[in-house]
């Protein structure tokens, strides 16, 4: 995997490329319909920027704010509530059983 830069990623969003484009362990590729979809979760051109922006931050509370608004467009958010309160509700089961 290799570094990639801000400028770079700028480059991309304004070309006409359809190749896939990796920032990180996520994929970027361009829609038909001018979205960019991000790791299965569809964005808006503008959105999909900022999100590219956020990832390459050096600060780790913007890269971890870009996670989870991949994470709840494409569902994985949804998926680890759902997870988490399966788990919380079996554990509360288990003490007041007792």
């Amino acid at each position: 995997m290799t570094e990639t830069s801000l400028d770079d990623f700028r480059a991309w969003i304004v070309s006409r490329s359809s190749r896939p484009y990796y920032l990180g362990s996520h994929r970027f590729e361009k829609a038909a319909s001018g979205q960019v979809v991000i790791d299965r979760g569809v964005f808006e051109l503008e959105e999909a920027q900022e999100i590219g922006i956020m990832l390459l931050s050096k600060n780790p509370i913007s890269r971890l704010t870009a996670e989870v608004g991949i994470w709840e467009k494409n569902g994985t958010l949804l998926k680890i509530i759902l997870i988490g309160s399966a788990i919380l509700g079996l554990i509360a089961l288990f003490i007041f059983a007792q």
